[in-house]
């Protein structure tokens, strides 16, 4: 019910009228065709507004020549950050290779060994495995080829 106590439909009109978006059944042709058209022409106004301010947002260039400052200060906090990282993970590396850290590592390595003799050292990953095959196999072609070489070189004598 509305304030003035009408019964309202869906639409928020009241009840055996139409709806505000749909013309009187009396309206004539020729008027509903230039609304149409007239409501076709405000879209394609609106619609021709927003792409050119898409292009225009997205034009990062355009941007910058406009708005210089927010980039140089967006540009700023990243090159801080990226260098703020860089920076902490040098000196926690730095600070893990002192040597009193190192010294600190191996006491605490050898109390581990001695606490549990059973325990042996980490199984190495797949990645080692299949490496020291690889080397493992390159070193015994080489030293093949070396071999035979010198034993070809002292039958030529």
């Amino acid at each position: 019910m509305s304030a003035n106590g009408k019964n309202l439909t869906a639409h928020g009109t009241t009840a055996g009228s139409p709806p505000p978006h749909l013309p009187p059944p009396d309206s004539d042709p020729a008027e509903l065709q230039k609304e149409v058209v007239a409501a076709r022409n405000d879209l394609d106004r609106l619609v021709g507004e927003l792409d050119r301010r898409r292009h225009a947002f997205f034009d990062i260039p355009g941007q910058i020549r406009r708005n210089p400052l927010p980039f140089v200060l967006g540009s700023l906090a990243v090159l801080t950050a990226v260098g703020g990282t860089v920076a902490l993970i040098v000196m926690r590396r730095r600070r893990r290779n002192a040597w009193p850290q190192r010294v600190q590592r191996f006491r605490h390595a050898i109390a581990e060994a001695a606490r549990h003799p059973d325990r042996s050292h980490d199984e190495p990953s797949a990645t080692k495995k299949i490496g020291t095959a690889g080397g493992t196999a390159i070193a015994s072609a080489l030293a093949k080829a070396a071999t035979q070489r010198l034993l070809r070189t002292a039958t030529a004598h």
